[in-house]
């Protein structure tokens, strides 16, 4: 084939003409996002694959899919000078600013504030690396124990109650290039990525999560 009429032009999230030959992974993506969104557990999924295969760009394309039924989305790429609460909570706080607004969901969602506000000023002394401006005070005893894998799942829950009143879902994606993958391998969400973002282990009401990470042994 003639190289520069060639379809295939492998590169970093470049999207192709056409997405085939991955409509099993997207069914197997719409189904969990639909069992999630009727508030039934849904299992994670990992793509795994060389550099230039399409993980990312199927990845923005089950995401679209995803907000398109309504559920809030939330995107992370693992980096190893980025701790995995300095990726996580600015998006968390906007995701908690927007369900604020919506009437039903507004206490618990203003109590998933004060639960981020305690996770991220608990952890920043141990993670240097977050950023992020709340208005709110931290409510005592809650995501605050300093324990990044016991709070972020106390953090994730007090956002998922929010989500459960607001009659939605949170569907988070995350991609690697790392040579360490992303792992969601139980939970409904499981991360493991090198120090400093640690390994998570995150069972929420409400949530799952789409991941790529290169195959082993790649770059």
């Amino acid at each position: 084939m003639d190289p520069i009429l060639n379809p295939y032009a492998p590169g970093a999230g470049t999207p192709p003409p056409e997405l085939a030959g991955r409509d099993g992974i997207r069914e197997r993506a719409r189904i969990a996002t639909e069992r999630i969104l009727k508030g039934r557990p849904a299992r994670s999924l990992l793509m795994v694959g060389l550099r230039g295969v399409g993980k990312t760009v199927l990845l923005d394309k089950i995401r679209d899919s995803a907000e398109s039924r309504g559920c809030y989305t939330l995107r992370v790429e693992a980096h190893e000078a980025r701790s995995l609460p300095a990726l996580l909570t600015p998006q968390l706080r906007l995701i908690l600013l927007k369900l604020g607004r919506i009437e039903g969901a507004k206490a618990l969602a203003e109590r998933g504030l004060r639960a981020l506000a305690g996770f991220a000023k608990t952890l920043k002394s141990r993670y240097g690396d977050i950023e992020v401006g709340l208005d709110v005070e931290p409510e005592p005893g809650l995501a605050d124990n300093g324990d990044l894998e016991q709070d972020l799942s106390t953090l994730l829950e007090a956002l998922g109650k929010a989500m459960q009143k607001a009659d939605t879902a949170l569907v988070m994606f995350a991609s690697s290039a790392l040579p360490h993958p992303i792992k969601p391998t139980s939970g409904p969400w499981r991360i493991s990525a090198p120090a400093p973002t640690a390994q998570v282990i995150s069972p929420i009401a409400s949530g799952a999560m789409f991941a790529a990470s290169p195959r082993p042994g790649t770059s």
